[in-house]
């Protein structure tokens, strides 16, 4: 390079890897923002069928002896489904810490919901995407076939 004797290339040359600098940190943050946006659809997808399911489970058991309603997961499954992005996600029900609790998992996404009933009966506490549940409440215990 060539002496500048009032340094007018040296500013320029600050000033030009100034904006450089700028652009590429935008185009850095903008790449971390859409992949933000991916884990947090996956993280409220698994919240929104965790609610949907805890809705079911607590309305039969609120409703009183005998109550059942049908949870057809395919269903809210479409809802929250794309043509290009299928949803799909396992929940387990659980009250090992003697709270019931519905997990859901949707890729490495998980989102925990807490259950109003405390017990369980059944052969069914995993649930997938692609099935009808029966949800009934006996004697204040939730049986799910």
């Amino acid at each position: 390079m060539f002496q500048d004797d009032k340094g007018q290339f040296s500013a320029e040359f600050i000033l030009i890897s100034l904006v450089a600098l700028i652009i590429m940190g935008g185009l850095i943050s903008l790449i971390g923002s859409t992949m933000d946006k991916t884990q947090t659809a996956d993280n409220g997808g698994a919240r929104i069928m965790g609610e949907k399911i805890a809705e079911t489970i607590n309305t039969a058991y609120v409703s009183g002896n005998g109550y059942s309603i049908d949870m057809d997961l395919r269903t809210i499954n479409t809802e929250l489904s794309s043509t290009s992005q299928p949803f799909s996600f396992t929940a387990s029900i659980s009250n090992s810490t003697g709270l019931g609790v519905v997990t859901v998992v949707n890729g490495a996404a998980s989102s925990s919901v807490n259950l109003i009933p405390k017990k369980f009966n059944g052969t069914t506490t995993n649930l997938n995407n692609n099935n009808l549940y029966h949800v009934k409440n006996v004697n204040g215990t939730i049986q799910i076939t």
